[in-house]
């Protein structure tokens, strides 16, 4: 008896197997285009890292002579009206340096300290003066300079509106040149890689194209041998759209 109910259920489930409708290929024609644009920002942060470092025999003296110098170029900081909590100290290092006689016993050479602190300016001028002062007073390191601004958010959805208008055109321009027609945007996304589902839905496609446009920089930058205007940051942002061809 069981055997039969096993063969009825095996039978009904053919059945519906074949009654169900085939998936629908995709057969959609789509079109992709990526795009970046870079728009040249002022800074209005500045970042130092810098340290100290000293090689002597003498463990407690150089730790003692590293402190001072620091205790120094902090209150300096300070004095040019830097934030307590825009001034970040590392801890200390200290590895010992061995000489090895005969190669076989090994003696205490020198010790090596090195500490680092990070000063965050909120007026970006200041930073040289600031820099040749700590120099001035022991400082010995300087690890990083950077700039930044405090209003990424903002310039970044600027550049992201600037790639979208960029990707837009870029596209009109090409499928008008092909004698094609343009239907409406179907998906987009932030990047230039596209998604395994856009690769999916391209790879079903007849037509596919991928470029990428950089749009020119707004007015008032003058670009450099980097890629930026002397005194400002890039801001950039890459976007890519996939339309349907009509």
């Amino acid at each position: 008896m069981k055997k039969i109910f096993l063969i009825l259920a095996a039978l009904l489930c053919a059945a519906a197997a074949q009654a169900a409708p085939a998936p629908k290929p995709d057969d959609r024609q789509l079109f992709c285009v990526s795009a970046s644009a870079e728009i040249n920002v002022k800074p209005d942060r500045a970042h130092m890292t810098l340290g100290v470092s000293e090689r002597s025999k003498d463990l407690h003296g150089a730790k003692e002579r590293m402190s001072e110098i620091l205790k120094k170029a902090i209150a300096f900081c300070k004095a040019k009206g830097i934030q307590d909590k825009h001034i970040q100290t590392s801890y200390i290092s200290i590895q010992p340096e061995y000489r090895y006689d005969d190669g076989k016993e090994k003696t205490l050479r020198d010790y090596v300290l090195n500490q680092s602190f990070t000063v965050t300016l909120e007026k970006t001028e200041l930073h040289e003066a600031l820099l040749y002062g700590l120099l001035d007073m022991g400082i010995n390191s300087v690890y990083d300079i950077s700039f930044s601004t405090s209003e990424l958010r903002k310039y970044r959805d600027e550049a992201r509106l600037a790639a979208i208008k960029a990707a837009q055109e870029k596209a009109k321009l090409l499928t008008e040149a092909a004698g094609l027609k343009l239907g409406k945007a179907v998906n987009l996304q932030e990047g230039p890689i596209i998604s395994p589902s856009f690769r999916m839905a391209m790879g079903r496609s007849s037509l596919s194209q991928n470029v990428m446009q950089d749009a020119a920089a707004p007015a008032g930058g003058e670009a450099g041998g980097e890629g930026f205007a002397l005194g400002t940051i890039p801001v950039r942002a890459e976007v890519t759209l996939i339309y349907e061809l009509e």
